[in-house]
């Protein structure tokens, strides 16, 4: 499927960028200089109208402008592969399940790595290789009609029966794992863990200097990793019913639901800015704690 994607036209061009994996201070120091400027004073108004321009202005495609984009281009796209089971079941006296899993990549181009180069091949944002979600509904065998106190008067079947319990578990792997930058990966093991607070991943594996980051450079490094996604859901909510009959045509419903019943935390992505203080570690959740909430409704 064919999918928007900008492009700057007015990139710095490939032969004038490093290739280098460490930081190439000459070809930064080059790019930097000013050089006369042959569009003196024929600018006003710009910042490209002075007696000198620099150097990685001067030799752009149309160095007399900035910022020059061609937008909305068919060049992205995205794909999804997927493979789904279900499973129902209805058994007698009240109880019943569902149970659905999805194992699937969803891919993407819809990123440059470098201007003049095509798409990035990456997980796309919503990419979750496994989905499974099961839940069940079980209507206790209390009251008139039931298993138990089946013989009950009105006012006794009014308390015990009408009780139904409802659980719903879901798990769902964690989404791609934010966005690298072009960095300087030393290549040894991440361990990566997307439940370490403290530290996701091993930091020593980058070069943390800020002095040595790379800039002006051809960029190969991806921006996501398929092997590396950030905290998985794995959630419980569940609800207990009571529906009263109170007239032939009036009933009463009372529930109780807790959403995220065990208060399990979702970890966000760790930071990945090699320069930052936090380099690492985990610093917010991206799902809300645990909800109870209680409603009372009447039909008639």
């Amino acid at each position: 499927m064919h999918l928007p994607l900008d492009q700057q036209l007015d990139f710095l061009p490939q032969q004038y960028l490093s290739t280098l994996p460490f930081r190439d201070q000459p070809v930064i120091d080059r790019n930097s200089a000013n050089v006369a400027n042959p569009f003196a004073g024929l600018l006003p108004g710009t910042n490209n109208n002075g007696s000198t321009i620099a150097f990685n202005q001067l030799v752009r495609a149309y160095p007399q402008f900035t910022g020059i984009n061609n937008q909305s281009r068919n060049d992205a796209s995205s794909y999804f592969h997927g493979m789904t089971v279900r499973l129902e079941k209805r058994f007698s006296h009240g109880l019943q399940f569902l149970t659905n899993y999805q194992w699937a990549r969803t891919i993407a181009r819809d990123n440059r790595l470098n201007e003049f180069s095509g798409p990035e091949k990456r997980p796309a944002d919503i990419d979750r290789p496994h989905r499974f979600v099961t839940s069940a509904s079980y209507e206790l065998p209390f009251g008139r009609g039931k298993a138990l106190g089946g013989s009950a008067n009105g006012v006794v079947d009014r308390i015990i029966g009408g009780w139904i319990i409802n659980g719903i578990y879901s798990y769902e792997a964690g989404s791609p794992a934010g966005s690298w930058g072009n960095i300087i990966y030393l290549g040894g093991p991440l361990h990566w863990n997307p439940r370490g607070v403290e530290g996701a991943f091993d930091v020593t594996q980058f070069n943390r200097n800020s002095a040595q980051q790379l800039s002006n450079k051809v960029r190969t490094f991806p921006t996501r990793f398929g092997s590396l996604h950030q905290d998985s859901t794995n959630n419980f909510d569940c609800s207990i019913l009571k529906n009263t009959r109170i007239k032939e045509r009036v009933a009463l419903q009372f529930r109780v639901e807790a959403f995220n019943a065990f208060n399990h935390a979702v970890f966000s992505t760790p930071q990945l800015n090699p320069t930052a203080s936090n380099f690492g570690t985990i610093t917010g959740v991206t799902n809300l704690e645990r909800h109870l909430q209680m409603g009372l409704r009447m039909t008639w």
